[in-house]
């Protein structure tokens, strides 16, 4: 198994997860329970690619998804904050509805059932940092990436700075933890909560733009593959610390780089180990020790 194939390929697997998982992160931080993320991963995943194939630019493929994510961001706040829904039912029926939707999308526009797959579908250009890549072993990590991939490791760096190192990360941290006291401050709670989401609703497109038109230029139903649902597992386990966000998405994307080199091996079953992701979600669901809200 070659070590420098499986960290460069570590890097790029774990990026969308690490994109959606800091996202999640100021959302939970303000007190809100957003599991759309695997809704909007996979919206984003098809109009980066229905966008980028008629305007031929991955760059407006890029900005498609984002305002598709930012949309349905809208709708989520519309349907829980100015409807009074219950943010749980409404993240699982919005992540049921785009799975759906998706699908009939690609039947109608494309006329393709299970993927789309065209030549004519740009991709997101691949970045070689030059005195980084050149350094033994650990320099795949820097080698033929997209800018996404970079983007989402400095994302990590920048959320725990605006988390935890300034007056907004304040106002985020005060409403999930007592919205009351916020409130009686002059803090605004729906403000504060609808710029979380959106926070979050662009790392998503940009997730879903790496999945689609970052890795493999096409698009297939249902690719996101639970992405979303690991993001949360991720956050959950981490106990909103951003490092610790950082080390589980790099243990997920570690165990779907094996996975894959195994399979172009053929020597183990495959399946066994792409399972590996999963139980590791149900595993930090289990043994995630309660913390008390702290500002």
């Amino acid at each position: 198994m070659n070590l420098e194939l499986l960290l460069g390929a570590t890097m790029r697997y774990s990026a969308p997860i690490l994109l959606a998982a800091v996202g999640a992160l100021f959302c939970d931080c303000a007190g809100i329970t957003f599991i759309i993320l695997e809704a909007q991963m996979l919206l984003a995943c098809f109009f980066s690619v229905i966008a980028g194939y008629y305007f031929q630019s991955w760059g407006i493929g890029v900005l498609a998804a984002i305002a598709a994510s930012v949309l349905l961001g809208w709708f989520f706040i519309w349907i829980t904050m100015k409807m009074s829904a219950i943010e749980l039912v409404v993240g699982f029926a919005i992540n049921f509805l785009i799975d759906g939707l998706t699908v009939y999308l690609l039947r109608m526009v494309f006329h393709q059932t299970g993927s789309f797959v065209s030549p004519d579908i740009p991709e997101i250009p691949k970045i070689t940092i030059p005195l980084l890549s050149q350094i033994p072993v650990i320099g795949s990590l820097f080698r033929e990436q997209t800018w996404i991939v970079y983007a989402a490791f400095i994302s990590v760096a920048l959320a725990a700075v605006l988390i935890y190192r300034t007056a907004y990360g304040l106002h985020v941290l005060a409403c999930g933890a007592s919205p009351e006291a916020a409130k009686a401050v002059g803090i605004s709670i729906p403000r504060t909560r609808i710029s979380c989401i959106m926070i979050a609703s662009v790392l998503c497109a940009l997730a879903g733009s790496q999945l689609s038109i970052g890795f493999l230029s096409m698009f297939s139903e249902g690719m996101t593959v639970g992405k979303g649902y690991i993001a949360l597992g991720a956050l959950m386990f981490s106990n909103r610390r951003p490092a610790l966000v950082l080390f589980i998405t790099l243990l997920f994307g570690f165990a779907e780089a094996v996975g894959n080199q195994v399979q172009l091996q053929g020597t183990i079953a495959s399946e066994l180990v792409l399972m590996i992701p999963y139980l590791a979600v149900l595993a930090c669901v289990f043994i995630r020790k309660p913390q008390q809200e702290q500002l």
